[in-house]
């Protein structure tokens, strides 16, 4: 099976790099607008430049419209007004997170296939210096045809990849429990650097002296559940602590902390049923009936 890529931004670059390692497929090429960056994912990655939608269709079998999010719309339109049948029979997907294969509009008309399949991978670069593969081990989420999601699982399993079917109407929670994930711990790890800058560590010494703690505290989330993960003076129910914290924080760093650590409780409560946690509760200002959530 050929797949192009329409758009040779850093994901295009990434899946491109990552699926050619299969023998299942053939990368046949890039097509993006400005040429020049189709040029570049092209030579990096030893395939063709295409010059024009044409010649990306008829040289591809699945094509990934790998665009910004708001584009991938108007680049479907286009594909849909090619002359005759060009594109009936592909299969075309997008990687956008947040987006379902329903943004195709009218693909059972123009005979098309449609899904779309995201990698739950932060995705930094377009080639990165050290050649390392970006999406190697990567969690991925499947969504659209059944028969194309199907083909898709085999081809990631064959190369390593973890991969799940989702609905549509999951797409977008889906995608917001990524960005929680990848993106807002940056905030609080941000403002432990800023905290420890205060009592005299250079940003570079506070990153340092905060790396294997992230790091353990992430390995043991994701291995045990975040019952067994949790420490610390919440769930100890340690309120002088908290207030003590709270106290001392700056006003940026508190509006962090305190809503996280009320965050934390039901967490503390289902790992420890029979400690009272009523004066943590009243001090952190969350006075909801204890909740119990799973791991």
């Amino acid at each position: 099976m050929r797949i192009g890529f329409i758009g040779a931004g850093k994901v295009g670059c990434a899946m491109g790099a990552h699926l050619r390692r299969s023998a299942l497929v053939t990368v046949s090429g890039y097509y993006n607008r400005p040429a020049d960056a189709a040029h570049d994912a092209a030579n990096a990655l030893g395939v063709t430049e295409f010059t024009s939608l044409t010649d990306i269709v008829e040289q591809s079998d699945m094509l990934f419209i790998t665009v910004p999010d708001d584009t991938i719309a108007s680049v479907w339109r286009e594909l849909r007004e090619l002359p005759g049948d060009s594109i009936s029979g592909m299969s075309i997907g997008h990687c956008s997170g947040c987006l379902s294969s329903r943004v195709f509009d009218g693909s059972d008309k123009a005979g098309v296939s449609t899904f779309s399949m995201h990698p739950m991978q932060a995705v930094s670069e377009r080639f990165p210096a050290d050649g390392r593969d970006q999406l190697d081990n990567a969690f991925f989420a499947l969504e659209g045809d059944a028969r194309v999601t199907e083909m898709l699982g085999q081809l990631l399993a064959s190369l390593g990849n973890r991969s799940r079917v989702i609905d549509a109407d999951a797409k977008t929670r889906y995608h917001a429990a990524a960005a929680m994930a990848s993106n807002l711990p940056i905030a609080l790890w941000n403002a432990a650097v800023e905290t420890l800058r205060s009592c005299g560590f250079t940003e570079s010494d506070a990153r340092d002296a905060l790396r294997a703690m992230i790091v353990h505290n992430a390995e043991s989330f994701c291995e045990r559940g975040a019952k067994s993960a949790l420490t610390g003076p919440v769930e100890r129910a340690d309120v002088g602590t908290v207030r003590a914290h709270l106290a001392a924080l700056s006003p940026e760093a508190r509006a962090l902390y305190e809503p996280l650590s009320r965050a934390l409780l039901g967490i503390a409560e289902a790992k420890n049923p029979n400690r009272d946690y009523a004066a943590l509760r009243e001090l952190l200002g969350d006075d909801t009936a204890d909740s119990h959530p799973t791991e």
